[in-house]
């Protein structure tokens, strides 16, 4: 079973496709499931639901620690505060992923669950060092697409072999490392991701996320 755990919605500033729309573009691709992972809001994967398909409510939370993928959880995370953020997403429901560790800064946070080993976004020695980081601190490992388009979706993702049919068993299945990890993309496209990035920030004004 194929799960993408890190999508961006419209919901996201710098989103732009319809939560469906992208749900069932990858569930027509073979995908059993995804996280909608918006900027700082859960309200892409609300109400949202799909036959055949699990939705699983997550955030992304942008800390001087990281970027933290919070999956899982019933409400939004408020803390911007890395440690703080991880104890937030616990009491909340959910585990915490560290997300693309090394393409912006290093990942500076004790208490993270799993570590998201490849980001479609990222290049490869970005995702070998995220790899590497996992490796070394005995953590379990997730990837995700990070697609904020609907041509990105679905490039990487986490597969779980034994079958699970809601969010506790994902959530189980990860932190006891029963997953592996794929990707279906090459080097041009975090080229093109890249890109695309870039055209999104000038359009919103130079706007950065928070």
């Amino acid at each position: 079973m194929k799960f993408d755990l890190h999508l961006h919605t419209k919901y996201s500033l710098d989103g732009r496709e319809e939560p469906e729309k992208i749900a069932k573009f990858l569930r027509n691709n073979g995908f059993k499931g995804m996280a909608i992972t918006d900027h700082d809001t859960i309200k892409g994967a609300l109400n949202l639901k799909l036959k055949d398909f699990i939705i699983i409510t997550g955030e992304e939370i942008k800390t001087k620690g990281g970027h933290i993928l919070a999956i899982g959880i019933e409400e939004e995370i408020k803390s911007r505060i890395a440690d703080e953020a991880v104890d937030e997403i616990h009491d909340k429901g959910g585990i915490a992923i560290i997300a693309h560790p090394f393409r912006f800064m290093k990942p500076n946070v004790n208490k993270i669950d799993a570590v998201e080993v490849i980001n479609a976004r990222c290049f490869p020695m970005q995702n070998r060092m995220a790899r590497e980081y996992a490796e070394r601190h005995n953590l379990p490992t997730t990837a995700g697409s990070d697609a904020h388009y609907l041509w990105a979706a679905g490039k990487a993702y986490t597969i779980i072999d034994e079958n699970v049919s809601n969010i506790d068993d994902i959530i189980e299945a990860i932190l006891k490392k029963r997953v592996r990890v794929g990707s279906n993309y090459n080097f041009i496209h975090p080229l093109k991701c890249s890109f695309y990035s870039f055209l999104s920030f000038a359009r919103r004004g130079f706007k950065r996320i928070d």
